[in-house]
């Protein structure tokens, strides 16, 4: 598999932070059970995930804080 750039990512998810989180929320499913939504064969999760996003096959959905709390 190739891995994927950090540039690949944020173009998906432009805030490192939330790019961070989404891999990380994404392994946690993949450690769960949850199908993968790529034909890779790799058993790096963190791969797996980064290929997820960066191909388009996982969107995500950023939420904005309240600022006012």
């Amino acid at each position: 598999m190739k891995f994927r750039s950090r540039t690949e990512i944020t173009q998906k998810i432009p805030n490192k932070y939330d790019a961070v989180m989404a891999i990380s929320n994404r392994v946690k499913m993949l450690v769960e059970g949850k199908k993968r939504l790529v034909e890779e064969y790799d058993e790096n999760y963190v791969k797996i995930a980064m290929e997820e996003i960066a191909s388009g096959a996982l969107e995500i959905e950023i939420k904005e804080k309240d600022k006012d709390k």
